[in-house]
């Protein structure tokens, strides 16, 4: 008289005429009219959904960009094969395990509470918003990565899907080019949109006689003679 399955829904799969079998979602449930017990069985075809899903991962397993999904606590449900290049693991090192194995340290040990107080609370803070984060791959190295994050309710389950975009190759030009500045005779300075300076390179600073931290964050008039700063 245990019931193990009785008004327990889950997925199976079933058998067409055809021989091909499909996936099926059972709700098994039980009656008794007299001394006779009837067991009735209501089951959803599954069959478009599992389509969808073959489908989903087919573009996953295409696409250049690094994808992984986790669950509620953060364990990984999937990764694609991008991720798993990116990150240098097999696909069966990452699924299962906790997705702070892919974070540096300061972040790793503080992104269950930052899980579960968006679960608690409902504030999004990350959620929709691409940021520029690190990642860690399997020999410890860290690498620059642009992530967005977005999430799906599926049944009673939640799931967020981080897809990735690695900044190696960007990380490295700009290193580079850091070091020609560093390395150039001639005074540079880059500014932005508001004239303020986002940059100056050692000559810069030799010739105007500043130091780098003085010209940062500062207006790019204090390097003119006032006449034509107030043009500027």
């Amino acid at each position: 008289g245990v019931k193990k399955v009785l008004g327990v829904g889950r997925q199976l799969r079933g058998r067409r005429s055809d021989g091909n079998t499909f996936s099926l979602y059972l709700t098994l449930s039980e009656a008794r009219i007299g001394k006779r017990v009837f067991f009735t069985g209501i089951m959803r075809d599954l069959s478009a959904e599992e389509e969808e899903h073959e489908r989903m991962l087919s573009i996953l397993k295409v696409t250049h960009y690094p994808i992984v999904q986790i669950n509620e606590r953060g364990i990984i449900q999937l990764v694609n094969p991008a991720c798993c290049n990116v990150f240098q693991y097999q696909d069966s090192g990452l699924v299962g395990q906790n997705v702070k194995i892919l974070m540096p340290a300061e972040h790793a040990n503080v992104h269950d509470s930052y899980l579960k107080n968006y679960l608690t609370t409902g504030v999004k803070k990350v959620l929709g918003i691409g940021r520029k984060l690190r990642g860690r791959r399997k020999d410890g190295t860290m690498f620059a990565l642009y992530l967005t994050l977005s999430e799906a309710k599926i049944d009673s389950r939640t799931l967020f899907t981080g897809i990735m975009r690695d900044l190696s190759a960007e990380e490295q030009e700009q290193e580079r080019m850091l070091s020609i500045l560093s390395s150039a005779v001639d005074p540079i300075v880059q500014i932005n949109q508001k004239g303020i300076i986002q940059m100056v390179n050692p000559a810069c600073c030799r010739v105007f006689k500043y130091e780098n931290d003085e010209l940062l964050n500062h207006n790019v008039k204090i390097l003119m003679p006032e006449k034509y700063a107030m043009n500027h």
